[in-house]
């Protein structure tokens, strides 16, 4: 490893990063145009991966106990965890600066384009993905659900990336053993349906040479829970609101989320905007060899539905 290699990795853990690592631009070639390292910074060369891990009692008691209080994980998760990663990416990013090399932080997931947009060819894609360059810079592999898995922390951790022209030492794509034994629990706990893990609609992806498959994510309804806190099992139920919305079979576009965004705040009142929810396949997914560590997670307490 170079020495500037090791300072990124140096000011990465300096500034609470669990994990770091580097990507070389030829693990992205296959990656969709507009998403590439280079449609952000034309003259990059290697995309730094970092990721800060969840306490992990946080995940597992969230919405358990006598509380029933999942607000430790939410306000940590959205904002401490995410300013933490904001201020890693932007130390790192000012020292590579200071030593010449245009550099440029991304942002933590959760900024999409909806509709596909010009070459981006899929709904509620990222403007660049953070989940892509962890496997990419070799902290990990994806799992049945699209995520990434780590070996150390499983799916208790989130990534953010920065893109450098500096000439960075690539790290290894991950090699140990799977870290998805498919053992379909995010399929079969999404209470939206969300994943599509038939073997004839599986999505494949090539990241340096190696091919990975995931299941197929229906976007529209993972937001219908995740981002539109929807379904009171997965989150809102713990903050009061229990007024259940729940998705039609069939396609979910803008008027349908619409329709049933309006008619849950309108039977649930001020607390819809006030609740928050938690994805249950990150809940769920324990790689294999941490499960021994890991106490199974409380099954998710049975409400009274609101009609």
């Amino acid at each position: 490893m170079d020495d500037l290699t090791r300072r990124v990795k140096d000011l990465a853990r300096a500034n609470r990063m669990d994990l770091a690592g580097v990507a070389s631009l030829d693990r992205y070639v296959h990656a969709p145009p507009m998403a590439r390292p280079q449609a952000h910074l034309p003259e990059a060369r290697a995309v730094i991966s970092m990721a800060i891990r969840y306490p992990k009692a946080m995940y597992e008691n969230a919405g358990w106990g006598d509380a029933e209080s999942m607000m430790s994980m939410e306000v940590y998760q959205n904002r401490v965890i995410g300013l933490c990663l904001y201020q890693a990416a932007m130390a790192v990013t000012r020292m590579l600066e200071n030593a010449g090399h245009k550099t440029i932080p991304m942002c933590v997931s959760g900024r999409w384009r909806i509709h596909p947009y010009k070459s981006n060819p899929s709904s509620w894609m990222a403007d660049f993905s953070n989940r892509h360059a962890a496997v990419a810079a070799g902290l990990g592999e994806f799992g049945l659900h699209s995520l990434a898995i780590t070996p150390e922390y499983g799916l208790r951790q989130r990534f953010i990336s920065v893109i450098t022209e500096a000439p960075l030492d690539a790290d290894p794509m991950y090699d140990g053993p799977p870290l998805c034994d498919r053992c379909m629990a995010c399929v079969e706990q999404c209470p939206v349906g969300a994943f599509d893990a038939r073997a004839s609609s599986l999505k494949t992806v090539v990241i340096g040479g190696r091919t990975f498959e995931y299941a197929k994510v229906d976007h529209w309804r993972c937001a219908w829970s995740e981002q539109l806190n929807m379904i009171p099992e997965e989150g809102p139920q713990y903050f009061g609101q229990t007024v259940a919305v729940r998705p039609p079979d069939g396609e979910i576009d803008d008027a349908t989320i619409l329709s049933a965004f309006y008619e849950k705040c309108r039977r649930a009142g001020l607390q819809a905007k006030w609740s928050h929810t938690m994805g249950n396949c990150m809940r769920v997914c324990v790689p294999p060899h941490l499960r021994a560590a890991h106490e199974p997670p409380p099954p998710i307490r049975k409400f009274v539905e609101v009609e």
